[in-house]
C-alpha cells in the first residue's frame, strides 16, 4: 500500500466520503488530514473534553470526535499515546481572506484547564490551496481520490515539524522511551549509584556511611 492509499484509507474511516463534510468542506478536508496523519504516526484519537484529563478512547469504527466539524474555520481534536504521561490536543485554524491554515500542537498539562505546556508546542502553516486544490467544492465528491494532493509532502513535513518533536519531547512513563521526565529521572539516578559504588570501594566501612548519609541529601535536592 503506497502512501496516497493509506491516506484516503484512513479519511474514508473518519468520514465516509466528503460529501458528507457540507460546510467548510476544504479546511475540514485538510484538518482531516492532518488527524489522519497524527494516527498514522502513533497517537490515538480521544473525544475532546476540557481539562487536562483524556477523553474517552475513539474506536476504529469512529476515530473523530462527534462535534469535530462544527466551530467555523477551527477544528480540534485530542489524543493519547501509550507511553505518555499526559494528552495531546491539535488545533487546525484557517483564515478565509487568506485561505492559510494555522497548525498548532501541543501536550496538555493534567491540571483542571488543560494549560499546554510550553516546553512541548509544535506549530506549522499550510495553504489550504496546495493540498485541497477544489476547496469547499470537493464537498460534491463522493470518494477521497484525488481530494488530498501533495500528500507525500504534506507527511513528511508534518512528521518533521509537528509529530516527531512533539512526541519526542513528551513527558513520559517510565517505560515510555528515552526522553521525558522519567529517562532524566533513571539517568540520574543510575549516575548517584555509580558515584556511591566508586565511594565505597575508595572509603571502605567508614567511608560508606558517609555515603549513605551523601545519598540521602542527594535525593532530597532533586525536583
Amino acid at each position: 500500500m503506497n502512501h496516497e492509499d493509506d491516506m484516503t484509507l484512513l479519511l474514508s474511516r473518519a468520514v465516509a466520503q466528503p460529501c458528507l463534510l457540507q460546510n467548510q468542506a476544504g479546511g475540514a478536508a485538510l484538518a482531516l488530514a492532518i488527524h489522519c496523519l497524527m494516527l498514522r504516526d502513533g497517537f490515538e484519537a480521544r473525544e475532546v473534553v476540557h481539562g487536562g484529563a483524556a477523553g474517552r478512547l475513539l474506536k476504529a469504527g469512529s476515530i473523530v470526535p462527534a462535534d469535530w466539524n462544527q466551530l467555523e474555520h477551527v477544528w480540534v481534536f485530542e489524543y493519547s499515546r501509550p507511553g505518555a504521561d499526559n494528552k495531546f490536543r491539535l488545533a487546525c485554524s484557517l483564515q478565509s481572506t487568506t485561505r492559510r491554515m494555522f497548525i498548532h500542537a501541543a501536550e496538555v498539562d493534567q491540571g483542571s484547564e488543560g494549560e499546554p505546556l510550553q516546553d512541548n508546542i509544535c506549530v506549522m502553516g499550510l495553504q489550504l490551496d496546495n493540498y485541497v486544490p477544489a476547496g469547499d467544492r470537493c464537498s460534491k465528491s463522493t470518494s477521497w481520490e484525488g481530494v488530498i494532493t501533495n500528500q507525500q509532502a504534506l507527511g513528511d513535513m508534518f512528521g518533521e515539524f509537528i509529530a516527531g518533536p512533539l512526541w519526542r519531547q513528551a513527558h513520559k512513563t517510565a517505560q515510555g522511551g528515552s526522553a521525558g521526565s522519567g529517562s532524566w529521572a533513571a539517568a540520574a539516578a543510575a549516575l548517584r549509584q555509580h558515584r556511591t559504588l566508586v565511594l565505597a570501594a575508595a572509603a571502605g566501612v567508614t567511608g560508606a556511611a558517609l555515603v549513605v548519609m551523601w545519598r540521602r541529601r542527594s535525593v532530597a535536592i532533586l525536583p
